[in-house]
């Protein structure tokens, strides 16, 4: 019995001089420098004999995409109230509205601008007006923050490490997409001209391509908002994913397989080009109607997520071909 537990004693010293040896050469190998990132992940690093390389860059690619995720939903947010202060200021320019202020005119020119309702809502509409510039620019910047960076990072990422660039490629499109679909897409204003009243808003419209697919459903365009659904929503999602997938288990026998799925799903590329026309086009109006049309960031992203899914196929089947 004394035998068995000093050679137990004895084989419980020698593994714990293999862990500190090993330990020790591995701080040595990867310097002081990674010394104070590693004893926050002893177990993570040693255990699963994850290099520091894959760490570091792991983390890169978790804070790059958390910058984007931050620029992308401020520009959504700006863009989201840019709408909600438009829908206030067409509001203003109803029919009624409208023959309102042309009273309240009347009424001050009469009164020798004793009663001046009239001039005080022009100036709160003027301010609102340039409120609502001001946030639809700021709306742009982060949308152009995001483009900037995610163009940044991407050619950082080709050089650095080239498997980390379709995991970054992948999570990048997905943040494009989500915020694609929630924001605005396009904000159209339909207006015409009558006699004494002057320019009256008949309608105000924008949704994003989540409100889009529920509109043409409740219009009862079914076939439609099927196709939307599924070639803006479905396919982009999974594909992302199996995108993403493919960046962690290239090397396995599940890597080739999902090369050979990401080949079949990209001969759809092409229809997330055609979403995007018809999107336009069920905004149009008859032609004798005036109507002001302006693109949102919503397009903007969605045309991102088609740029960086391009591309993840492209590199992903160069990298195969090689």
């Amino acid at each position: 019995m004394k035998e068995r537990n000093l050679v137990e004693e004895k084989r419980e010293e020698v593994h714990s001089s293999q862990k500190d040896n090993y330990y020790y050469l591995y701080i040595r190998q990867r310097g002081f420098a990674s010394l104070s990132i590693s004893l926050f992940t002893p177990l993570t690093i040693i255990r699963y004999n994850i290099s520091m390389k894959t760490f570091i860059l792991s983390l890169f690619t978790f804070l790059v995409i958390s910058l984007l995720t931050f620029f992308a939903y401020n520009s959504y947010k700006n863009a989201d109230n840019y709408i909600k202060i438009s829908k206030e200021i067409s509001s203003q320019k109803g029919a009624n509205e409208m023959f309102e202020d042309k009273l309240n005119k009347i009424l001050e020119t009469l009164s020798f601008g004793t009663y001046d309702k009239h001039s005080q809502e022009k100036i709160s509409r003027q301010q609102l007006e340039g409120f609502a510039e001001k946030t639809y620019q700021t709306s742009l910047n982060f949308l152009y923050y995001f483009f900037a960076t995610a163009v940044i990072f991407l050619l950082l990422f080709f050089f650095l490490d080239r498997d980390f660039l379709i995991i970054y490629i992948a999570l990048a499109g997905i943040v494009s997409l989500v915020f694609a679909l929630i924001s605005p897409l396009i904000m159209m204003i339909v207006y015409q001209a009558f006699p004494i009243l002057g320019e009256v808003t008949l309608s105000f419209e924008s949704k994003s391509i989540l409100g889009t697919i529920e509109k043409m459903y409740h219009d009862k365009n079914y076939i439609i908002a099927m196709l939307v659904l599924l070639f803006s929503v479905v396919i982009p999602f999974f594909k992302s994913i199996v995108l993403l997938l493919y960046g962690f288990f290239k090397e396995s026998g599940l890597g080739k397989n999902l090369v050979s799925l990401i080949d079949k799903i990209g001969k759809w590329s092409m229809a997330d080009v055609f979403i995007v026309a018809i999107l336009v086009v069920f905004f149009s109006t008859k032609q004798d109607i005036h109507t002001s049309i302006k693109l949102e960031v919503g397009l903007y992203f969605f045309i991102g997520y088609v740029l960086l899914s391009m591309l993840g196929s492209s590199l992903l089947g160069r990298r195969e071909v090689s």
